[in-house]
């Protein structure tokens, strides 16, 4: 299935694809019924038919095959019972009948299951061939034709088994012989008129078999006198009902069988008079023939009393089935009436209401739709149902809707669903949709239901919503981002980048904890850079920074990634050495000593004075730390400066 036809961007004086479209044509042929019919030529396509049909169809041909089969191993066994089906006394079918029955059976299976072209191909030619048999059969009763096809199987028995009647096969058993076949072939086209003339020649071969039937029940000769007409073998006569039926039940729409189990008032009639006037004749004609033979009655009494049960019987099943009818319409008229009811109810709300109702065919097409269409849209409902299916739904959200379209007709549920719609202004609206699928009798969707309503204030406040939050998520960064500036400016310091006193004190606490509770151990190490006064006084103070700054690099070149520097006075630095012992400091110290001592600097050389410190149980505070490490330096300067003190 395919959208509307491809969408103009010149705003509302575009094409909406009105009746016409070749296009929505092609689309609106996806649903595949199994019955199509116009006004021109009825068509009907060929399905297998449903369960309960398909049940009497293998039924039927199963019996056929089954008697068929059981005649020929008679014939093959020489045994009298199974080739009459019944005493040795009875006549016995012929093979080639018995042949026939189990190909007639075979085709009506093959073409009671689910069609393909093999199964109707097989079934055709089997039925061909049952045809060519019987014609050949009455060419030879009726045009002298020297091809006994009647007695190409097992001649010799048939000679041996003489007793007085022919074997051969009847002439009316070839006539429905051909019949079935015929109408096995028309089965599988597509007109309506070849499925009734279908049914109609298996009716024939029904009636046809009802009366042999009934010549066995009244012991009648009668038949053999008319023509060439010879009686038929009762388990011919048999299958030949069962093949009828079983014929009749292919077609589960357009049959005869599909009125007769119908829950209407034709299927309802048919059930009940059927077997009356089947059974209840023939029952009252056997109880007459009978009492005329036994001398019970006389032929004018018999003769009175059959027409007046009849008539009773009858009369009886009339009154019955009028006052079925009778309620049967009452109910309708009532169930009309709460119809009506419930559809003006309906309307009154689809017509009032702010939603739009719409009813939509597989293909897309608008059905019908609520005159609120014209409030939230502005088109008018005989404007949509001549446009092409899903010609106003935005480019954007054509192919969403699509897909959630055929999920919507394989019977997949969907939540609500929003999509922008042209108005008839030109711009777009946002609508809510709620779809629902509407299956038929077989459980196959048939049409859709759609509920839609303009949700295009609450979009508005979507987006004004969406642009309150994003600008609040902008100023919250933005907090963040001050916030994490003024943590920075309160532990850093602004001229070396390193920690600051207050933020280096709360580190060297949280390490004396640490140490203490692991009992690994501390050192801390202070450095003062050598006659820096004089620096500042010499070069200026600009290059006295940049002294300090270097020095802060100097550190953290030198340090590892677990130690701390801060600025801990003007010209003063520290350095926190977590698992470091005295030796471990000291060799760093002498590192960093000589690293500064070698450095290049503009206008005279600098040096560093450095005491080093190591927690212990005598040094065992932070202060006691500090005051040792300071105690270290101090001994360093009056030594000679640039010398290292632990």
């Amino acid at each position: 299935m395919r959208f509307g036809a491809e969408r103009r961007k010149s705003g509302p004086s575009r094409d909406f694809g009105y009746a016409g479209d070749v296009s929505f044509q092609a689309a609106a042929t996806r649903s595949t019924p199994r019955h199509v019919t116009s006004s021109l030529s009825p068509v009907v396509l060929y399905a297998p038919p449903d369960p309960i049909h398909g049940k009497v169809s293998r039924a039927g041909g199963a019996i056929a095959v089954l008697i068929g089969a059981t005649v020929l191993l008679g014939w093959a066994v020489d045994s009298a019972l199974l080739r009459a089906l019944g005493p040795g006394s009875s006549a016995a079918m012929n093979p080639t009948s018995a042949f026939l029955l189990v190909l007639s059976g075979m085709a009506i299976w093959l073409l009671s299951v689910a069609p393909t072209l093999y199964t109707r191909s097989v079934g055709r030619g089997i039925a061909i061939v049952v045809m060519v048999v019987g014609i050949g059969r009455l060419a030879r009763e009726f045009a002298a034709s020297p091809l006994p096809v009647d007695a190409l199987l097992f001649p010799e028995a048939m000679r041996q088994t003489a007793d007085g009647r022919s074997n051969a096969m009847a002439p009316n058993a070839a006539f429905d012989f051909v019949l079935i076949a015929i109408a096995l072939q028309l089965m599988g086209r597509r007109s309506a008129r070849a499925v009734v003339a279908a049914q109609a020649m298996a009716v024939v071969v029904l009636l046809s078999s009802m009366i042999a039937l009934t010549a066995y029940v009244y012991e009648s000769g009668w038949f053999e006198t008319i023509g060439r007409f010879n009686r038929m073998a009762f388990g011919t006569a048999i299958a030949f009902l069962a093949l009828s039926i079983g014929t009749i039940a292919l077609q589960d729409e357009h049959g005869l069988l599909s009125v007769v189990l119908s829950d209407g008032p034709g299927g309802t009639l048919a059930r009940s008079l059927l077997p009356a006037g089947l059974f209840v004749p023939a029952l009252f004609g056997w109880l007459t023939l009978e009492s005329r033979r036994q001398g019970l009655v006389g032929t004018d009494a018999a003769n009175m009393v059959f027409v007046a049960a009849i008539t009773v019987v009858f009369a009886a099943l009339i009154c019955w089935n009028a006052i079925q009818l009778h309620e049967s319409h009452t109910v309708r008229l009532r169930t009309e009436a709460a119809l009506r009811e419930s559809e003006e109810r309906f309307r009154l709300i689809a017509e009032n209401g702010n939603d739009v109702v719409m009813l939509l065919d597989l293909g897309g097409r608008v059905a019908y739709t609520s005159p609120s269409c014209e409030r939230v849209i502005g088109f008018l409902p005989d404007e949509l149902q001549r446009m092409t299916p899903f010609a106003l739904v935005h480019p954007d959200d054509a192919e969403r809707l699509q897909r959630q379209f055929d999920a919507l007709i394989r019977g997949e549920p969907l939540p609500l669903q929003a999509y922008r719609v042209l108005h008839k202004n030109g711009r777009y609206v946002w609508l809510e949709t709620t779809w629902r699928a509407i299956a038929g009798k077989d459980g196959q969707v048939t049409r859709l239901q759609a509920s839609a309503r303009d949700i295009g204030e609450r979009k508005e406040y979507e987006r004004q919503l969406e642009m309150a939050q994003r600008k609040l998520t902008i100023q919250q960064e933005r907090l963040l981002e001050a916030n994490a500036h003024l943590e920075r400016l309160a532990t850093v310091d602004g001229l070396t980048g390193l920690k600051n006193r207050r933020a280096f004190e709360e580190r060297l606490t949280e390490e004396i904890a640490r140490s203490r509770r692991t009992g690994r151990p501390l050192s801390l190490l202070l450095l003062d850079i050598d006659h820096f006064k004089q620096y500042n006084d010499s070069f200026g103070h600009p290059r006295g920074d940049e002294v300090l700054r270097s020095m802060a690099r100097q550190l953290t070149r030198t340090m590892r990634d677990s130690d701390c520097a801060a600025r801990y006075g003007g010209e003063e630095f520290a350095l926190l050495l977590p698992d470091a012992d005295k030796a471990g400091a000291v060799q760093l110290a002498e590192r960093l000593r000589e690293s500064v001592e070698r450095t290049s600097w503009e206008g005279r050389s600098v040096t560093v004075s450095i005491g080093i410190a190591t927690l212990s149980d005598a040094i065992a505070s932070a202060d006691l730390l500090v005051e040792h490490a300071d105690r270290a330096l101090y001994r360093s300067k009056q030594n000679g400066r640039n010398l290292v003190s632990a």
